[in-house]
């Protein structure tokens, strides 16, 4: 997986966590937009893909509500920031479009 994919898949759960698509529909974009994550030589990809993919599964098995896997799920998003986004209060800061790492910003979450 290469970093374009990694902002892609940070960006579709962006998505997900504002309202904009439903859990099935970010459930349908990232199973095969991660498929075969493992075989790529980028941890920080791999590492996401398996968090995203442990808490859906937790949600799944009915150890989270939906309001509890957001709050699982935002911190994979919500350290990175879109150049020129509108409401930059939306949902503390969670990235649209381009995301860029933020390595030493705390949004007091």
């Amino acid at each position: 997986m290469n970093p374009l994919l990694e902002n892609k898949i940070r960006d579709k759960l962006a998505s997900y966590l504002l309202g904009e698509v439903s859990l099935e529909d970010f459930k349908d974009w990232f199973v095969p937009a991660s498929w075969n994550v493992d075989h790529s030589n980028n941890r920080a990809a791999i590492n996401m893909v398996y968090e995203i993919e442990l808490r859906l599964a937790e949600y799944s098995n009915g150890y989270w509500s939906e309001d509890e896997l957001k709050q699982l799920l935002r911190p994979l998003v919500v350290d990175y920031l879109e150049i020129g986004y509108d409401n930059i209060n939306a949902m503390d800061s969670v990235a649209r479009v381009e995301l860029y790492p933020l390595l030493s910003v705390s949004f007091g979450i």
